[in-house]
Formats: structure tokens, C-alpha cells, sequence
């Protein structure tokens, strides 16, 4: 005996878990995991010709980021707001009326020179795959070992094993972290070794200056940041104790005298 096949059920505003709310049937979901992107994630676009500099002039990003994107379409996410919005080339959902607007993330693009440095928005739907620092330590031994032998490289192991004793998630960001996430060899023999330690929760000002007198007997200079739940704090500023420190937030730097529990100072 057969039975029949369950009916489908159909996305209408009846049958809505949650009425009136907007939704999107299109979208990069399943490449952020349902996640807001936030500061130093690398992200993989399926579409870099929708980057734009404004998102509501919708100016194209300057020329030389074509030839750059068509080989090596990554961008990191910079440290400012998401916004919602469309540029004007950009035609609104027509499967569903009610959906949400485009989201665009604010991005940065370096070149192959120094002066080359490029500021704009990915629309979210562009978005392929994304890398948080945290995933790119474990890709160190894809790169090859000729590349293992520059210095900023060469100390992530040893780095590791340091900031592992202090509970801290962490990963490589700056120039170490965009050559482990695309492999394209952009880390320099004079490249600092930037690492980003994620600490929602209070860290002591002990931990942070014995964490810092350790990272620099390092054979490489070495910059990390603690990442609070409001923005970022340089780990070498911290661990002065001074009274003021700069917060380096997604609407600008603001000077507090706790990051973790932020108030003008």
C-alpha cells in the first residue's frame, strides 16, 4: 500500500511563524551561517563586481581592484557598521515582496603596491565563503615551505602554544592572515605578526602584561588586540594600565576607561 506524499507547506502570511516580520528567500545564509560578519573575517565573493564605494551612490571601487578581484576575489571585513540598503543598479526581490533589504558589509582591498588600498561595501548576497582568524592557524600547513621560512610565518606555532594557556580564542589577522586564507604570498619578511584574541570577558591586567612580556620573546615583533563584545583594545596599551584607553568601535574610536564595560571617559 503506498501513501501519499506530505504536503508542502506554503509560505504565506497565514501560515507565518513570524507575521509581518520581513524575511529574505535569497541570500548567502548557509556561507555565514546565519552569523553577522564582524571585524578581520576574510570572505570569498561569488560576485566581487558588486562591490561598491557608497552603498547608496553606488559608485564602482577604483580600477586596478578588477584585476586584483579577478584573481584573488577576497576582502577583509573592516571594522564599521553593516548597512541596509540598495544601490541603484540593483533590482529588489521580485519572488517575494516582503523580503528584507540587502545587507552590504563594510570591506578593505589591498593591492600588489602599498599605496593601493581600497574601502567599500559587499552586498551579503555576494558573499561565497567565510573565514573567521580563528579557522586560519590549521591552514598554516598548506602553505608551502619556502613560505614557512618568513619570520611573521614562521613564529605562528609558537604563538600558539603561548596564547593557549590564557583560555583565549585567537587567530591570525593583517598580512599572516590573508596569505593563510587565500594562499597568495602577501606576508613580507619585515611583516609583524598580527593576532586577534577574542575576550568577551574580562582580562586582567596581570595576564594581559605577562601574556605581552612573553609574545615579545617571540623572534618576531608581534601585535595583538583584545576583542571585547564593544570593540577592539591594543593588548600593549592595556597591559600600561593606563585610565584612558582607545576603543576602536564599528562607529569610530571612543576613549574608555574599561573595555569591556565602555563609558566616555
Amino acid at each position: 500500500m503506498t501513501t501519499a506524499a506530505p504536503r508542502r507547506r506554503h509560505r504565506d502570511s497565514e501560515q507565518d511563524e513570524h507575521p509581518g516580520r520581513p524575511r529574505r528567500v535569497v541570500g548567502p545564509v548557509p556561507a555565514m551561517d546565519g552569523r553577522a560578519p564582524t571585524a578581520h573575517d576574510l570572505l570569498l565573493l561569488h560576485c566581487p563586481s558588486s562591490l561598491r564605494q557608497t552603498v547608496s551612490g553606488g559608485e564602482p571601487m577604483p580600477n586596478w581592484t578588477r584585476s586584483v578581484l579577478r584573481g584573488n576575489p577576497w576582502v577583509t571585513v573592516r571594522r564599521a557598521p553593516v548597512l541596509a540598503g540598495f544601490a541603484p543598479d540593483r533590482v529588489r526581490c521580485t519572488r517575494d515582496a516582503s523580503a528584507a533589504p540587502e545587507s552590504w558589509v563594510p570591506v578593505s582591498l589591498r593591492g600588489p603596491r602599498l599605496e593601493q588600498r581600497a574601502t567599500g561595501y559587499a552586498p551579503r548576497s555576494a558573499v561565497a565563503v567565510s573565514l573567521k582568524p580563528e579557522q586560519l592557524p590549521d591552514r598554516l600547513e598548506q602553505l608551502s615551505p619556502d613560505r614557512l621560512l618568513i619570520p611573521a610565518l614562521a613564529a605562528l606555532p609558537a604563538a600558539a602554544e603561548v596564547v593557549e594557556g590564557y583560555n583565549l580564542s585567537w587567530g591570525p589577522i593583517g598580512a599572516v592572515g590573508c596569505e593563510l586564507a587565500t594562499g597568495v604570498p602577501v606576508t613580507a619578511p619585515e611583516s609583524p605578526l598580527r593576532l586577534l584574541l577574542r575576550s568577551p570577558l574580562p582580562f586582567s591586567r596581570r595576564d594581559a602584561l605577562l601574556l605581552r612580556r612573553k609574545l615579545r620573546k617571540l623572534p618576531v615583533w608581534v601585535e595583538a588586540d583584545l576583542e571585547t563584545r564593544h570593540g577592539a583594545v591594543s593588548l600593549a596599551e592595556y597591559s600600561t594600565s593606563p585610565q584612558v584607553l582607545t576603543l576602536h568601535t564599528p562607529e569610530g574610536p571612543r576613549l574608555v576607561g574599561d573595555p569591556w564595560f565602555p563609558r566616555a571617559a
